[in-house]
């Protein structure tokens, strides 16, 4: 044979295809839109890039000539925050005429409130609308903005965050969550000691930024808060809360409470409590919420009707189904629904999602946005359109704005200005589906096929197979178009991500499975579907590796050392010891979560500690790996990586860490495109070595 037949030949084989997506391609497309909102004819958005880890407010008119997007802020504003170590609703943007309560004769100025990731501050600004005709002189952020600072910088020992803002009562403050954390603290054992949250209200017109006291606390309650609504005659205050040892999925309380002189008063629960979740609430009138809450088992949509006290509250369930209705709270200020003129619109299934909007007059149901299938977490709304940001196995995440009655919908256009996707052909198509667990109940996973328009399978070849692992655990995996996936399937790789037990859109029985059985059920299940994709001839049994970050890592690295399934796995940011992450080892927000993931405490639960521990299992390690861990993580601290790969190659050698890459100024998540390029090099690399060459 010719060596150009040789290298055609070798090339077909499953994971040497040859495919555009690079990864510099594909670290510099990661970035994507959240947190739209619909700001009059506008239609605003977060935009995060990987080029700077920075995160942009950006803003579209869908009647606009040029369709060009705008900048809102322009500059080096980064907007975004850390509330409870994943962030939180970043701006409040409304439309025309409120920018007066800036204190500038503002006219039909829209009003901005947003919080800056590198000092973490509050800024305001007033921002001039889009024209509904662009002239050809105006360019993308040449509207200008001059943002300054509502709130003061922290002082030493505090570091201070403000996340999910709502425009106060009169118009001259905005209201919003506060976390508070002391650093001056020396015990390290309880974070809640030393981090609180407030509902506090700060001065639009900038005075507080001088004089801290001018901060006013509104209300206070429990140790997490999130989704702060104020009633439309500005009489009264709601919002949701939950307390340690409590996850909100698990337990958390819808609060309400009349404000005296903008101060919150007697605050009640209305809805959830013990072993009953509420996600959301948004008020209806000024008598009247909407809430999202699980008490059947399925986060559903609930009025409740307040009357004049706390004994004449009615709470009913408007809508039953065994259908998945709103999210886990990882996220301050996160949605699922909108109140609009025209009914409560929001997001809903099993698995797969519909945008629908709710007429309560009629009781009717009408699907929007038809065609997109995913959802993100939040759904913004006025009275005549929401914002959301969609997806579908055909299309990469992208700002949905739809109108309302007409449900006509307005796709923003790509940040990067770029129309058509030159990739089309390359990304796999994924398709959602079920496998057999252990017990016979079904275990919910998306399937990524090889596909390359220069290539196919050849019928005498299994493809390798990557079992994909999703974080949270509390969490779920989409079905939409993947670019990250997509760098592996295009070169002849089938992936599969995993919905275990435990994760969410599914109801509460199914989240639930892990309590308890966390590093068990979970891998369990990720080899349940590696073997029914091997017994359904789509993937190789004797090549199958696994992949995962964070909660994923901790149950990768289960794969690896309580199974003999998976021949290579690609770890991020794991938690590896069990032992060393909870309390004071962790962030505040999950320091209780390993309680109710592993059945107990230690000493008491020491035996299902060391029997699911990756460190402890690392004896039983039988396939290579590679670790990759940032150096500023503070919610899996990077110990559990060192400890995990010096444990594995003292016990197995020093080949068996094939790579260990820590990453300066990388935290929980990989934020820069140079290391999630480097990342993605290296588990292709690993992959290639173990189930290829």
């Amino acid at each position: 044979m010719a060596r150009a037949d040789i290298a055609r030949v070798r090339e077909a084989r499953c994971g040497l295809w040859a495919s555009p997506l690079t990864s510099d391609a594909v670290a510099a497309g990661l970035g994507g839109p959240s947190w739209a909102s619909v700001v009059g004819a506008e239609t605003w958005w977060c935009a995060s890039r990987t080029t700077d880890a920075a995160v942009k407010l950006l803003r579209w008119r869908a009647d606009g000539a040029d369709g060009a997007i705008w900048d809102v802020l322009g500059g080096a504003w980064k907007v975004s925050n850390g509330a409870i170590g994943y962030g939180g609703r970043p701006y409040l943007a409304v439309a025309g005429g409120a920018g007066s309560a800036l204190g500038h004769d503002a006219g039909a100025d829209h009003l901005v409130v947003f919080t800056e990731q590198s000092d973490r501050r509050l800024y305001g600004a007033r921002v001039e609308p889009l024209p509904s005709h662009a002239e050809p002189a105006l360019t993308a952020g040449a509207l200008a903005v001059v943002p300054f600072a509502l709130t003061p910088p922290d002082p030493a020992g505090v570091e201070i965050c403000y996340a999910d803002p709502v425009l106060g009562p009169d118009g001259t403050e905005v209201w919003c969550v506060r976390e508070t954390t002391r650093t001056d603290v020396g015990n390290d054992s309880d974070p809640a000691e030393i981090t609180y949250r407030d509902i506090v209200a700060v001065p639009l017109d900038g005075s507080a930024a001088e004089e801290p006291l001018a901060v006013r606390v509104v209300a206070r309650s429990h140790h997490f808060l999130s989704c702060i609504r104020i009633s439309p005659d500005g009489k009264r205050l709601s919002w949701i809360g939950w307390s340690h040892p409590d996850m909100p999925w698990d337990t958390s309380e819808l609060m309400v409470t009349d404000l005296v002189n903008g101060v919150a008063r007697n605050p009640v629960r209305v809805l959830g409590g013990p072993g009953v979740s509420v996600s959301q609430a948004e008020w209806a009138d000024a008598s009247r919420l909407y809430a999202m809450a699980d008490p059947d088992g399925w986060w559903n949509l609930h009025r409740v009707d307040l009357g004049a006290g706390p004994a004449d509250v009615k709470v009913e369930c408007v809508l039953p189904m065994q259908s998945e209705c709103s999210h886990a709270i990882w996220r301050v200020g996160a949605t699922s629904f909108a109140v609009t003129d025209s009914g409560v619109v929001f997001r809903h299934g099993v698995g797969g999602q519909q945008l629908v909007i709710w007429d309560p007059a009629s009781g009717s149901l009408t699907e929007l946005a038809p065609g997109w299938t995913e959802f993100e977490v939040g759904v913004s709304g006025s009275a005549d359109a929401v914002a959301v940001i969609g997806a579908s196995a055909t299309s990469r995440p992208a700002p949905l704005r739809v109108s309302l009655p007409s449900g006509t919908t307005h796709t923003c256009p790509p940040a990067d200005g770029i129309a058509t996707d030159p990739y089309e052909l390359w990304y796999a198509k994924p398709e959602r589906r079920t496998a057999a667990g252990r017990d016979g109940r079904s275990v919910h996973f998306t399937y990524h096929p090889p596909t390359n328009p220069h290539h196919g399978v050849a019928p005498d070849e299994l493809p390798p197979l990557i079992i994909d692992v999703h974080g949270g655990p509390t969490s779920t995996t989409g079905a939409s178009r993947s670019l990250a996936l997509s760098f592996f399937t295009s070169r002849g790789f089938a992936v599969a991500s995993v919905d275990y037990g435990g994760s969410t859109t599914y109801g509460r029985a199914y989240r639930e499975l892990l309590n308890g059985a966390w590093g068990v059920v979970d891998v369990e299940d990720s080899v349940s579907v590696a073997e029914a994709l091997a017994a359904a001839g789509l993937a190789d049994p004797a090549r199958i590796a696994i992949r995962g970050g964070s909660a994923g890592g901790w149950t990768a690295l289960g794969g690896l050392t309580h199974t003999d399934v998976f021949c290579c796995g690609a770890i991020r940011y794991p938690i590896a010891d069990p032992f060393t992450w909870y309390e004071g080892q962790t962030h505040d927000f999950e320091s209780r979560y390993l309680f109710t993931l592993l059945g107990g405490t230690p000493p008491d639960s020491d035996e299902f500690y060391r029997r699911v521990s990756p460190l402890i299992g690392v004896k039983d390690l039988r396939s290579p790996f590679i670790m990759m861990h940032g150096l500023n993580d503070s919610i899996c601290r990077i110990d559990q990586s060192d400890r995990f790969v010096e444990a594995a190659r003292e016990q197995h050698g020093p080949d068996i860490c094939r790579v260990y890459f820590r990453f300066p100024g990388e935290g929980h998540g990989f934020r820069h495109a140079s290391t999630l390029a480097a990342a993605l090099e290296a588990e292709l690399a690993l992959f290639r070595e173990i189930m290829v060459l």
